[in-house]
């Protein structure tokens, strides 16, 4: 009798070692394929820029603008200098033709200010998104992205 339970031993014991392989062949699978599904479905970072794509720029150089500031007793003056990032090469061109209305609209907001409005470096960001604003209003074909101020003095 005791060699009948020692061949039902020996009998399970290749079934349970072949159900071992076989759950360890599935979860090395599983593992393979989850590996494989995440770097074909989640991108790196750097997957990521590369398929943005930047949107093409031009920048515009408006000529210097200078003018007196609103300060009491209108003694000091403000000299300016700026660069226009516009969407495309088309807005630059329309920048070219609408000059003058450009510069109106920049002359009148900046001689309405005060010194103590344009010290800070708070205070020129905020110049420069008041100046967005004011000239994408007037742009038709595009808008301008940034304002960067190649010249900046108060006197």
């Amino acid at each position: 009798m005791a060699s009948e339970e020692e061949e039902k031993e020996v009998k399970e014991q290749p079934k349970s070692k072949k159900l071992l392989i076989v759950a360890a062949i599935l979860v090395l699978l599983l593992s393979a394929g989850g590996a494989a599904a995440y770097f074909k479905f989640i991108k790196t970072p750097t997957e990521k820029t590369e398929e943005t794509k930047e949107v093409p720029s031009a920048i515009y150089e408006m000529d210097t603008f200078m003018v007196n500031l609103a300060d009491p007793g209108g003694k000091r003056f403000l000299k300016a200098t700026m660069k226009l990032k516009v969407s495309s090469s088309e807005v630059s061109e329309e920048c070219k033709l609408r000059n003058f209305e450009l510069r109106d609209q920049v002359l009148i907001m900046l001689s309405n200010k005060e010194t103590l409005e344009l010290v800070s470096t708070d205070d020129k960001l905020a110049l420069k998104r008041q100046l967005i604003e004011v000239l994408n209003r007037a742009l038709r074909k595009g808008q301008i992205l940034e304002i960067y101020f190649s010249d900046f003095l108060i006197q």
